[in-house]
């Protein structure tokens, strides 16, 4: 007998297409872990982009970036995000997130002791040197403080020296945790963000990289409290130094720019990593490669603000955002019944100074006086319904005794209109000098002992071998001879460097003093005349 054979229709080998291919992918995904449970897990996160035109004026001051709305989850603008580019003390953002983690961990302190002896080299004359030891103290907390708010290098690798034991250890995490978190254009060398050496290149890493590791910051309150600081004191076992937050935006926009690091070196340029919450909707913004602090702050507030603006919040700054109107508005861009539209700023010139970009706008209400001429027939009643006010108002404004007008008799009238003015923006003058001083990444060599106190998990002193020239040394070096007179000093004020073009005026309104009190402190007489290089104390409040 002939045996029949056996065929599938068409359907049917489809069918069983399917379940093979649905096999083979659930084996290559599951069968090679098997054994094998300590393969990390690998976060990838894939932002959409919905860009908003009219966010930014001139996109060729910035080398790239981008804007991204958190509670909307949507990249707003970008430029060449996912390039990598040099990221200079936004590498201070990473070291923090793993001192942090340590910190949940229970492996440091907050109050763990640091104590560092440190060997300077001060020059006399032509090759002749003199040599002074200093040993300071510094809890943990202040050197986080001093790492995300004053970008102070040294102390990074006091951290990293303190949680890992050493400075290869530590970098190594902070590549290991930046696969972890998906910033995978990524790559560190030094925990300060300093040029690296002719055989060690720039940590760098692309915007996207730097708003995913924003964004796994902002999961941490104690790094996103210290990032909104705009002044600290530090307490270094002989007295209190003050340092200023890099990022003026903090200063100029209290508590709704909250962070979270800048950035500085001549390969990099000036970056910013800012957040800013206004209501409850937050922005994080992401800048690279800016000429000056003044381009990139301006480039960043204006463009935050238009946004804020755009979508019924107001601008930074302003009170009272309108947080009910802005959840109706952005419901019904969600529907896709509206569109955010924003009202586009003045573009900057092309061959505009960095002081130009040291602006934003800012809407204020303002009472303005309008006078009426009474004609016949009208009465206050009248006249108050006409400009929606009251006629207790219109008496009270014109000193009226009775309620009796006269034909041709002026009346004012005061109404509340909204106005956009200018306002000048704080930064820091001197933040590239800040970034680049020496530490112990750096191709200066200077000699300094480190050691922990209160360490359960290490014992003994770790030495580093690394040189200061007190000339060009740290902020805070402090010599034996001063150091008791200027500490008592030192919490309360901190100092300027007198550019070309700057006034006495221009500085206090830069620093948001009061101008007879910075002529007290310095001792300037009824001349405005300043020097440029000449050192001014600027009067502060604690940080």
């Amino acid at each position: 007998m002939q045996q029949r054979k056996f065929r599938l229709t068409t359907f049917q080998r489809g069918f069983v297409l399917m379940i093979s291919s649905l096999l083979f992918s659930f084996f290559q995904t599951f069968g090679h872990t098997k054994g094998n449970d300590t393969l990390p897990t690998i976060k990838v996160s894939n932002f959409n982009v919905e860009k908003v035109d009219g966010l930014i004026s001139n996109e060729r001051e910035i080398r790239a970036g981008l804007l991204f709305d958190v509670e909307r989850k949507k990249i707003l603008w970008e430029k060449e995000m996912d390039n990598p580019y040099p990221i200079a003390s936004l590498t201070k953002m990473m070291v923090c997130l793993l001192a942090n983690e340590d910190l949940n961990a229970g492996t440091v302190c907050l109050d763990d002791r640091i104590t560092v002896t440190r060997t300077y080299k001060k020059r006399l004359r032509r090759r002749r040197y003199s040599t002074y030891t200093v040993e300071e103290k510094y809890s943990f907390e202040d050197l986080l403080k001093m790492a995300l708010v004053a970008s102070h290098n040294e102390s990074t690798v006091w951290i990293a020296k303190h949680c890992a034991g050493n400075l290869d250890t530590f970098v190594a995490r902070m590549n290991a945790k930046a696969k972890e978190l998906g910033m995978s254009q990524t790559q560190y060398y030094n925990t300060s963000g300093l040029p690296g050496g002719r055989s060690t290149p720039d940590n760098s890493s692309t915007a996207r990289d730097q708003l995913i590791l924003g964004l796994e910051i902002l999961n941490h309150p104690k790094l996103v409290e210290i990032s909104s600081i705009p002044y600290i004191n530090v307490h270094n076992g002989k007295g209190n130094i003050s340092f200023r937050n890099h990022n003026g935006l903090v200063i100029n926009y209290g508590q709704e720019v909250d962070g979270i690091k800048t950035g500085y070196t001549k390969a990099a340029g000036f970056c910013l990593v800012a957040a800013a919450k206004r209501g409850e909707h937050r922005l994080i913004s992401v800048v690279f490669g800016c000429r000056g602090p003044w381009v990139r702050n301006g480039i960043v507030a204006n463009m935050m603000n238009t946004y804020y603006d755009a979508i019924k919040l107001g601008r930074l700054g302003e009170s009272n955002p309108a947080t009910n109107d802005s959840k109706l508005f952005l419901d019904s861009v969600q529907r896709g019944l509206a569109f955010i539209r924003p009202s586009i700023e003045p573009k900057t010139p092309d061959n505009a100074s960095d002081e130009s970009y040291a602006y934003t706008y800012k809407t204020v209400t303002q009472k303005v006086k309008k006078g009426h001429k009474v004609r016949s027939g009208e009465n206050l009643g009248k006249i108050a319904n006409r400009y929606n006010v009251t006629v207790n108002e219109l008496s009270k404004w014109n000193k009226l005794r009775s309620s009796t007008i006269r034909p041709g008799q002026t009346l004012y009238v005061y109404s509340t209109v909204k106005k956009r003015i200018q306002v000048k923006l704080v930064v820091d003058p001197e933040e590239s000098i800040a970034d680049m001083e020496s530490t112990p990444d750096s191709t200066e060599q200077y000699a300094t002992t480190l050691k922990s106190e209160h360490l359960p998990h290490k014992t003994g002193e770790t030495k580093l071998d690394t040189t200061i020239d007190s000339k060009a040394g740290s902020k805070q070096s402090i010599s034996n001879k001063q150091s008791q007179e200027e500490d008592k000093n030192k919490s309360e004020f901190i100092y300027h460097t007198v550019q070309p073009g700057d006034t006495l005026w221009n500085i206090a309104q830069r620093y948001r003093t009061d101008l007879k009190e910075l002529k007290k402190l310095n001792k300037i007489g009824k001349s405005n005349g300043i020097r440029s290089g000449t050192k001014l104390k600027i009067p502060i409040s604690g940080g």
